[in-house]
């Protein structure tokens, strides 16, 4: 620990006299026809202006699908999206032959346990030998 104090003691130390260096140089400050030849450099090299975008009264509108997609993020957004809502759907609905109005009952009101193994032979494991 003393030698992680000690390094940045030197460290600040050194800078100390960095700075004490470059406010002692005493070197010319750039003429002013030199900076005016240096800023007329610069704007003849700037690039030709962007043209102007059209007013907003002249961009058509799109319809609401259109910003929808776009607001998801085009294809690959809209893509995992539907991905994502089928297979939820598909979960959703694969055990749905099994439930009855009474065993959803059951669970909601919490009165009974129930195990994956009572939810029909599509969630069973049989480890059956042969």
């Amino acid at each position: 620990m003393a030698d992680k104090m000690a390094g940045k003691q030197n460290m600040d130390d050194l800078l100390d006299d960095l700075f004490a260096e470059a406010k002692a140089d005493s070197s010319p400050a750039p003429t002013e026809d030199f900076m005016a030849r240096v800023l007329a450099d610069a704007e003849r090299l700037q690039p030709e202006a962007p043209p102007v975008a059209a007013s907003p009264a002249t961009v058509p509108s799109r319809g609401l699908l259109a910003t929808l997609f776009a607001t998801l993020g085009g294809w690959q957004g809209t893509g995992g999206l539907v991905a994502a809502t089928m297979a939820s759907v598909w979960i959703g609905f694969s055990g749905a032959d099994s439930l009855t109005v009474e065993g959803l009952q059951a669970v909601v009101s919490g009165d009974t346990e129930f195990y994956l193994s009572d939810l029909g032979g599509d969630f069973s494991f049989d480890l059956g030998e042969g």
